[in-house]
């Protein structure tokens, strides 16, 4: 009897390496498909759709017309790939319910299906992922965010925040679908390891040799510091509710304001506070037990989700009023000075040599004062 072809799908955990992971391989299509491994969807997009579609999260008023599709789409390309193994990978599948889980594996016709769950110590996955929920128009602060956390997860409930992070309710969730074997966790090395490390545990449970494949120039998930961070959180709480809607604050607040401005500036390490160590180790403890005696299939060391003594502060304390009138500042600047090379593009060079005229020079600066001078005034 043939062998059935497998599909990978890798659901996260969020904040796991995924952005990383998925730049690695999309880069790489090629190398992959000559090492049968096929990429399917073969976009970010067409995958990030097809998410939305299995996760009742379509929006047609916000989303592309293309989404309602995109399950039929994803069955045909996967009949039509020509390996022997593909890999679809959107770490907000990892959240999926028992219904949606099988809506997606119902599209999946005869493959053999596989899933991949990377995973890390809740003391780096913790301030990571606030950062991704202050990046999609959050207002929680921070200590906020890890009280939640806490509390859900103390009282056994799989609301956000905590949803996002149950790795153990997720692993339940596809291992009932799909069964403990078909589960692959990989852990993510603790900080110190080989840059690589990450890459080569997740390349030999889809079965592609690393060393084949074109490193990338710049990490995919741009971090933002503990002053930075606490910035774009009270800027959210500023914004209109037009600024709301998923593509247009995706646009503006955060591949252009957090990715392009904020992240410019020198970050901190955001740690968890000291507080929060006997929870974080308390929750360890059982992942391990419990991903130990479920019969899944680990790559890496168990071990790599204990918390780091590094990952806490006895202080940990908010970004001051100051840190971040200095931040916005900065900011400032940094916006100012994109709206100008723009211009300057624009203009092709009209005017003097740098492309703006004298009086736009002192347009640019006069404005640049008068906010600056706004945000001294009700930050200092």
């Amino acid at each position: 009897m043939p062998t059935r072809r497998r599909l990978y799908v890798h659901i996260g955990m969020q904040k796991t390496g995924t952005s990383y992971l998925q730049g690695a391989m999309l880069r790489n299509r090629a190398v992959l498909a000559d090492q049968g491994l096929d990429l399917v969807p073969p976009t970010k997009r067409e995958t990030f759709e097809l998410m939305l579609l299995v996760r009742d999260r379509y929006k047609p008023a916000l989303d592309p017309a293309s989404v309602p599709e995109s399950l039929e789409k994803f069955s045909a390309a996967l009949r039509r790939a020509p390996g022997p193994r593909a890999l679809i990978s959107q770490e907000s599948l990892a959240a999926a319910g028992p219904h949606q889980i099988r809506r997606l594996l119902d599209a999946c016709g005869d493959r053999e299906v596989h899933v991949i769950v990377t995973v890390r110590d809740l003391a780096r996955q913790l301030p990571s992922s606030w950062q991704q929920l202050i990046k999609s128009g959050g207002t929680a602060t921070y200590r906020r965010f890890v009280r939640q956390a806490r509390a859900r997860e103390q009282e056994g409930s799989d609301q956000r925040p905590w949803t996002n992070l149950n790795v153990l309710a997720v692993l339940a969730r596809w291992s009932e679908a799909v069964g403990p074997e078909r589960i692959h966790v990989v852990t993510v090395p603790p900080a110190g390891s080989p840059p690589t490390a990450l890459l080569e545990r997740y390349c030999s449970v889809v079965g592609v040799d690393p060393n084949r494949m074109v490193p990338e120039e710049t990490r995919g998930n741009i971090s933002l510091g503990r002053v930075q961070a606490e910035l774009l959180r009270r800027v959210n709480s500023e914004l209109p509710a037009e600024m709301r809607p998923r593509q247009v604050y995706g646009a503006v607040g955060k591949r252009f304001f957090a990715a392009q401005v904020l992240a410019a500036q020198e970050p901190s390490t955001i740690r968890v506070p000291a507080e929060f160590r006997a929870w974080c180790d308390e929750v360890a403890d059982r992942q391990i037990k419990t991903i130990d005696s479920a019969g899944y299939v680990v790559t890496g060391q168990l071990e790599d989700l204990r918390c780091p003594d590094a990952a806490f502060s006895e202080g940990a304390d908010p970004a001051t009023n100051r840190e971040v009138a200095s931040a916005a500042v900065a900011a400032l600047a940094r916006v100012l000075t994109l709206r100008g090379q723009a211009v300057r593009r624009r203009a092709g060079g009209a005017g003097t040599p740098g492309g703006l005229g004298a009086g736009g020079r002192r347009s640019l600066r006069a404005r640049a004062g008068r906010l600056l001078r706004r945000v001294r005034g009700t930050r200092g």
